[in-house]
């Protein structure tokens, strides 16, 4: 389990961000924001998405939403090959957090808590003292709640994506280049919601 303390470091209100499908062929980047109520009890198996059983991620999410402020962010497949994938996921994680500070009542955030080594190039810094921690979705609780957040939710769009564009297989790669994906890429060409900048889409002749 996360240390639950970890978050108590750093002044409040708090909130932590991450996000998901930054490496995906297909659809969004995605970012989730999470202020936790510290005060309440945490599952004791509350840690990084990518090590979690969805059905794991789907319980802790569960629990957590009745103490948890979310905020989710998105940057399309079309903002990612215009701004290339660093900004594009900056731009996710700008927007959750600002889905989250409409949720709070005109209350100031302190610090806000980023998974990650490169500080974001906002336009709004939002008043708040910005940390990045490295692994921080093994760390912080705020930021392991924003990651299954954001993932719960990317993941159920690319179950509904595949009912549009059946064939790539997104329900079960969640558009990541699995070997199927690939294959049958080929095979029926890329979809609209394809990452055209991105190998190996980019290399279509008909891009």
């Amino acid at each position: 389990m996360i240390d639950s303390n970890f978050d108590k470091n750093f002044s409040h209100p708090l909130i932590g961000v991450d996000e998901v499908g930054r490496g995906s062929w297909a659809g969004p980047v995605m970012a989730g924001a999470a202020m936790l109520d510290l005060e309440k009890p945490l599952h004791k198996k509350l840690n990084d998405s990518k090590k979690l059983s969805p059905e794991m991620r789907n319980e802790i999410l569960v629990s957590l939403e009745s103490t948890t402020l979310f905020g989710i962010g998105e940057a399309s497949n079309f903002e990612i090959d215009q701004k290339g994938i660093l900004s594009a996921t900056f731009l996710s994680m700008e927007r959750a957090i600002k889905s989250l500070i409409k949720k709070l009542n005109k209350k100031k955030l302190s610090t806000i808590l980023i998974d990650g080594s490169i500080m974001p190039d906002f336009q709004n810094k939002f008043d708040a003292e910005i940390k990045l921690i490295k692994g921080g979705d093994g760390k912080s609780p705020s930021i392991a709640a924003a990651s299954i957040y954001a993932k719960q939710t990317r993941d159920k769009l690319m179950e509904l994506i595949d009912k549009t564009y059946p064939g790539y297989g997104f329900s079960s790669n969640m558009g990541y280049g699995t070997k199927f994906h690939r294959t049958n890429l080929i095979k029926l060409g890329p979809t609209p919601l394809h990452r055209m900048t991105f190998k190996p889409m980019k290399n279509f002749p008909e891009n």
